[in-house]
Order: structure tokens, then C-alpha cells, then sequence
């Protein structure tokens, strides 16, 4: 009888940093990406101490030196290949941490699952922010997606006008647009904070690109490609609900925030659920608090355009806030999106969000974090069918339709056609991790 499923017995080897060939990239991550996004941490909380008149809050300042000190320690730990060490603090969440964490009370940063690891870095970060009095909803990694975002401008600017565009004139093939605004969702990944740690204005701009020889160019890049499944599905809807489960803030919410906004206008859906993260989460995952910024700075003139291009995102901003205030843009946050668990165990670990989900005609994951959960970040090869590797999320009773929009930055793919790895392993050994090919894929689901 084959033993249940557990974070210490996926279904597959997991990627650990200690196995340098076939999970190169989790080595990589935990030896040089971590720790300079740690001092970035570091560094962020002392520019806001360095802010602070110490004469009215002296308590705050003293908690922000504190808190430098405990993200020094979890650094050093890391570095050294410390055992890791139980999450104490009280957030409701505590007893799902704690749960998980003693599968691996013996292991260290480098020989948990690679998975784990991650996960338990940012809830690390998070539960020294959480036992504190004044900084306890601080967001270290806030000025960074709040830079890039700014950066952005160009983009922005082309799709607000795009999506106007589009909605003015609704005689446009619209299989043709579902690809475009699809497309335009999945490379908007493209801008990862947590992986780009020197990114200059140019090179935004080019990652951002999104007029339609580039995207038809980007096609090409996608090694699984279930565009065309997942909209014959689509194009018979009718006022449906279709959730998204988002991945960054900045741009690629933007993005994803036009794809839902088209969706809507089409007729397609008729509420739209965005699943953001209850706490700062692999740098630049989107927040509450980002959902909001974003559409603040297009309502109050923060970023810098002219005005007639002011008056295409007040346009957006005006309709982007009637759905929110009519219900038909509902943002929703679960404590199961920011745990250590594969979404294998959706439905045990979070019964009500999965009873939730179930009601939805179509749930779209964003990003690599969601498609590594989806696939339990295991080494699958390469040609194992998407159904097969996604097990009960493919098969339980009532599970929903899932569309899968990922750019590959991880050593885990499934659902490749034969020889499309050896191909690409003979002429581009980054291929898997270099965010320049991605997957669409889709399940039916079991409803």
C-alpha cells in the first residue's frame, strides 16, 4: 500500500539545494538569491528607522534596530547551514506551521525540500515583523514593487489605452484578444521581483512589451500551449464566475487586473474573486495593501504622464473601483495561500476555500510559486501529463477548471511534448529558470 502524501513524501523527489544537477536552481536560490534578499530586508528597515524623529517614537525606533538584528541572525543562519528553527509567534496560522515544520525538525536550509525552505524564509521575515508592537503590518519588501511599478509607466500607459480601445469597439475577433490579454497576464511574470535584483528602466520596458508582433514573437516560447483548449471552454460562458490566484504586485497585477476587466465587459464573467496574500510573500507577491496602492495611483495622478494620458487611467480607475464597489471585483486572502503546503491538499487543509472554489467556471493561477504548489515543486519528468501532476486538485469531486499561466523559473515542468527537453537542454542549459519560456496549462476539472 503506498504511504499518503505528506510534505516529507511527495509524490515525486523534491528539489532540495543540496542536489546542485537536478535542482541547480534551489541551490542557486538559497546560496546567493536569499541572501541578498535578506539584506534588501535589512536595508529597508533602516532607511525607515533612519526616518523615524527618535524624541516622538523611541519605542518604534528601538523595535526597528531589534527587528535589523533578528533578520542579521536569520541571515547568518542561513548562510551557515543552520538547522532550521520552529516559527514561535501567534498569528493564526501558527498551528499550520507547526504542524508541517516537525517533518523537518532535523533538517537544515539546504536539505528540506526546497519548497519548504522557501516558504519558511518569508514566514520567518513575517513573524519578526508580527511580535512587535509599532511595525507588525510593515511591509519590507513595499518600496521595491512601489519602484518597479513607477518604472512602469510606459506599459501602463499602452494598455490603458489598449483596453479602452478594445472595449469601445467590440467588433475584434475575440479569440484573437483572449490570447493577446492572456498573454499579456502570463508574461507580465516577466518582472519578478524576488529574482530580479538589478533590473534598470530599460530593461522593464523591454520585458514589459506588449504590442502584438512581440507577443505573437512570445507565443513561440510557450512549450505547452493550452490557449486554444482553455478558450473553446471560455468563449461559451455567460456570466460566470472565474477566479484569479495572483501572483505579483506591480505591472503583472496590472496586467492581470486588464485580462479580468475584459472579461467582464465581454460578458464572459459576471464577478471576478482575486486571491491576493495575507502577508509580504516571495518579495513582490501582491497584498491587500498592493491591490490597493495600485489603484490609488491610478485614481490620484501619482505616476508621471501627461494628460491625456491621465485621462485613460482615470477612465480605468473609474470602472476598476465601480466593480470593486458593486461586487463584481471581489478580493479575497486565505491563510492556505501563504503555507508551506502543495495545493495537492487544498481541499483537507483549507475545506471552505476549496468548497469556494468549487462554485467558480474557471480558477486561474498566476506565476511559478502557484505552478511549483500546483505540481508539489517535484522532479517530474518533463513529459508527464499536467492532469497527472496536479493529482486530486485534477480528480476531486467538484474541483474546479484550472488554467495554469507560468513562466518557467524553477526546475519543475510537466506537460511537454516528447524531445522538447533535450532540445532545449542542448543549446540553452537555463532554460527551465530563465523566465524566457513559459506553459499554459489547463484541466477540466471535476464539477
Amino acid at each position: 500500500m503506498a504511504s499518503p502524501i505528506t510534505p516529507k513524501n511527495p509524490p515525486r523527489p523534491a528539489l532540495i539545494a543540496t542536489d546542485e544537477k537536478s535542482s541547480g536552481f534551489a541551490f542557486i536560490t538559497t546560496t546567493y538569491r536569499w541572501p541578498i534578499i535578506v539584506t534588501k530586508v535589512i536595508d529597508d528597515v533602516y532607511k525607515t528607522c533612519h526616518e523615524i524623529d527618535p524624541s516622538k517614537e523611541p519605542e518604534k525606533e528601538k523595535e526597528g534596530k531589534d527587528i535589523i538584528d533578528s533578520i542579521a541572525l536569520l541571515k547568518y543562519e542561513m548562510q551557515r547551514k543552520k538547522s532550521l528553527t520552529p516559527i514561535e509567534d501567534e498569528e493564526p496560522d501558527i498551528k499550520t506551521w507547526s504542524e508541517v515544520f516537525n517533518h523537518f525538525r532535523e533538517e537544515n536550509w539546504y536539505s528540506a525540500p526546497w519548497l519548504f525552505t522557501e516558504c519558511y524564509l518569508y514566514r520567518r521575515i513575517s513573524s519578526i515583523f508580527a511580535k512587535t508592537e509599532y511595525w507588525r503590518n510593515y511591509d519590507p519588501f513595499f518600496r521595491q514593487k512601489e519602484e518597479t511599478f513607477k518604472a512602469s509607466v510606459a506599459a501602463i500607459i499602452e494598455l490603458a489605452k489598449r483596453i479602452d480601445e478594445l472595449i469601445s469597439n467590440q467588433d475584434y475577433d475575440k479569440r484573437i484578444l483572449f490570447h493577446e490579454l492572456a498573454q499579456i497576464s502570463l508574461w507580465g511574470n516577466a518582472t519578478d521581483l524576488s529574482l530580479l535584483t538589478n533590473l534598470s528602466y530599460n530593461d522593464i520596458k523591454k520585458l514589459q512589451s506588449t504590442d502584438a508582433k512581440a507577443l505573437e514573437e512570445s507565443e513561440k516560447n510557450i512549450l505547452s500551449n493550452d490557449l486554444e483548449k482553455s478558450w473553446d471552454k471560455l468563449s461559451h460562458y455567460q456570466q460566470k464566475r472565474i477566479d484569479f490566484v495572483l501572483d505579483n504586485a506591480g505591472f503583472e497585477l496590472y496586467g492581470d487586473l486588464i485580462f479580468a476587466d475584459w472579461l467582464i465587459q465581454m460578458g464572459y464573467a459576471s464577478e471576478i474573486y482575486l486571491h491576493v496574500k495575507r502577508i509580504p510573500w516571495f518579495v513582490s507577491d501582491t497584498t491587500p495593501n498592493d491591490f490597493n496602492y495600485l489603484l490609488s495611483s491610478l485614481k490620484n495622478n501619482s505616476l508621471s504622464v501627461s494628460s491625456d494620458e491621465k485621462l485613460y487611467l482615470e477612465k480605468l480607475a473609474k470602472r476598476w473601483q465601480e466593480y470593486i464597489d458593486n461586487d463584481k471585483w471581489i478580493l479575497k486572502s486565505d491563510y492556505f495561500w501563504t503555507s508551506p503546503y502543495s495545493y495537492w491538499h487544498l481541499k483537507e487543509q483549507a475545506p471552505e476555500l476549496f468548497s469556494d472554489l468549487s462554485k467558480s467556471s474557471l480558477v486561474i493561477f498566476k506565476g511559478d510559486l502557484n505552478y511549483r504548489k500546483l505540481v508539489y515543486d517535484c522532479k517530474w519528468p518533463t513529459t508527464t501529463p499536467f492532469k497527472e501532476a496536479i493529482g486530486p486538485l485534477a480528480t476531486e469531486k467538484f474541483a474546479p477548471p484550472i488554467l495554469a499561466l507560468r513562466t518557467n523559473k524553477a526546475h519543475v515542468i510537466v506537460g511537454l511534448p516528447g524531445g522538447i527537453e533535450e532540445k532545449l537542454s542542448a543549446t540553452e542549459a537555463d532554460w527551465m529558470v530563465s523566465g524566457k519560456y513559459a506553459v499554459v496549462q489547463f484541466n477540466e476539472g471535476n464539477q
